[in-house]
């Protein structure tokens, strides 16, 4: 477990502040604010802040002010420069910080933080609250792993906030008899119950074959699969025991089948409960929950591409890129096929023009479920406003230079592209090996190319936008899987 690590947006929302006097009274508002979210809520409200800056005095301005000026440059100790001193205009004499410095800053410069509880780094608690009142995004502070979930504040013995394990019901009375948690790792929607999405009614298990051998009379509602089940049969598992050893994620000391697994076989909308499930994940993704401790691992591992960032084209410096790719401008037979790809520093640049054929194909793909899991090289959609207009990607080696070289193609991955295809009713068209990389980061699997999918029931579609099944036998694969 690192030392230090990122809290999300949704856990410095949910934390205590110290009350007290010195200026804190006035962001707290002589105790009526409890939490951050409560001091945010209520200095959105313009009329607060109004009737707070006539009561503003050199006794109590100093964390008004910094909350105001957010993180500035080479901001005194205010021990030194003194609690009169740190005027508003004494900070906006201090150049204000990036949000890239500001990401840096806070990594190399953990704060002092408590479970749940704001003691320690006040003034850094109070720009980072002046970003939130602004509407400017959230970058994660860093503090004691130890203390996030585990162990409870010293100074009052109240443990604030708890793992997020304890959602999962079941997982105590493993523990009680004596089951070794490195044996088995949880799947399906476990991980749901600790995004906080839903109760698990039941706790799924995938177990070693040394727990196999022993026999074990599980607690009732727990579900553990049956050996080398085919449904966990993705990203080139082999068994339970390969899964165990390369396949999970560990939060608070238990293991958990990385989440891909699951979201590329969940409906989208098969069921009420599907479409509640899935309106759960957005907005957990949505809150950034995903950055902060224990959810920041790779971001492959989740399969979705809710995990990717979302970059303005209009902060792209795409003159400063090679251009391998130069065909925004064309159109065939009345019909736009416009990209341009660009080449960066271990990355790929696509955007595509506003008409281009197939730009709502990818949109589709991303929307319905169908790209989750098969697109770990993706890191970035591209957006013009709230239209996404591309995407960027790692480089990577193609699996094959001869694009008719479908042995190439590892079988594994072959066959979860054709899960995705039956489960989503689309197809990926040009299934070949230079549509798909091993990405230089992961070193995982990835297609390529995203906008190469087409709704089955609209296949019409393909030969008006000159497209061709690739390799042919694709439906038939797809019908057989």
């Amino acid at each position: 477990m690192s030392t230090y690590s990122p809290i999300s947006l949704e856990y410095f929302l949910n934390m205590e502040l110290q009350h007290g006097g010195g200026g804190k009274e006035i962001i707290h508002q002589n105790g009526k604010l409890k939490k951050v979210s409560d001091v945010v809520n209520y200095f959105k409200d313009k009329k607060n802040t109004a009737d707070v800056e006539e009561s503003l005095k050199a006794e109590n301005w100093q964390y008004y002010n910094c909350m105001k000026a957010e993180f500035r440059h080479n901001v005194q100790e205010h021990h030194i420069l003194g609690w009169e001193n740190m005027t508003l205009e004494y900070y906006k004499n201090l150049d204000p910080m990036s949000d890239e410095e500001i990401e840096i800053f806070l990594k190399d410069n953990p704060v002092e933080f408590d479970n749940g509880f704001i003691r320690h780094n006040y003034h850094r608690a109070c720009a980072m609250i002046g970003r939130l009142i602004n509407g400017k995004p959230y970058i994660p502070f860093y503090m004691e792993t130890s203390k996030i979930y585990y162990e409870p504040r010293k100074k009052d013995g109240i443990h604030r906030i708890t793992p997020v394990t304890n959602r999962i019901k079941l997982l105590s009375q493993m523990d009680a008899m004596g089951i070794n948690r490195d044996e088995y790792c949880i799947c399906q929607s476990g991980i749901l119950s600790i995004m906080g999405v839903r109760d698990n009614d039941d706790l799924d298990i995938i177990i070693s074959s040394n727990l196999r051998n022993q026999n074990i009379s599980y607690p009732l509602g727990v579900e553990v699969f049956d050996k080398d089940r085919k449904k966990f049969d993705y990203f080139g598992a082999e068994g339970d025991d390969d899964i165990l050893e390369n396949y999970c994620i560990t939060i608070d000391g238990y293991k958990f089948l990385e989440p891909r697994f699951y979201f590329a076989r969940k409906f989208i909308n098969k069921s009420e409960r599907d479409i509640s499930d899935w309106q759960g994940i957005k907005e957990f993704f949505c809150k950034e929950s995903h950055k902060g401790y224990p959810f920041n691992f790779e971001h492959y591992k989740w399969g979705l591409p809710e995990t990717v960032e979302r970059v303005d084209v209009s902060v792209l410096d795409l003159k400063s890129l090679e251009l391998i790719k130069d065909k925004y401008n064309r159109v065939v037979d009345g019909v736009n096929h416009g990209r341009a790809v660009y080449k960066g520093d271990g990355y790929y640049i696509k955007i595509f023009h506003p008409e281009y054929c197939r730009l709502n194909n990818f949109r589709d793909a991303l929307s319905s479920g169908f790209l989750n899991g098969l697109v770990p090289a993706l890191t970035h959609l591209v957006m013009d406003g709230e239209d996404i207009i591309g995407y960027i990607t790692l480089t990577g080696e193609m699996i094959s230079n001869d694009e008719s070289n479908f042995e190439a193609i590892p079988q594994w991955f072959i066959r979860t592209v054709l899960r995705n295809c039956k489960q989503r009713s689309k197809v990926f068209y040009d299934l070949v090996p230079i549509n798909i990389i091993r990405d230089s980061f992961y070193g995982q699997v990835s297609l390529i190319d995203l906008e190469s999918v087409y709704d089955l029931r609209r296949l019409h579609e393909m030969e008006k936008h000159s497209a061709t099944l690739k390799p042919q036998p694709l439906l038939e694969w797809i019908s057989q899987i």
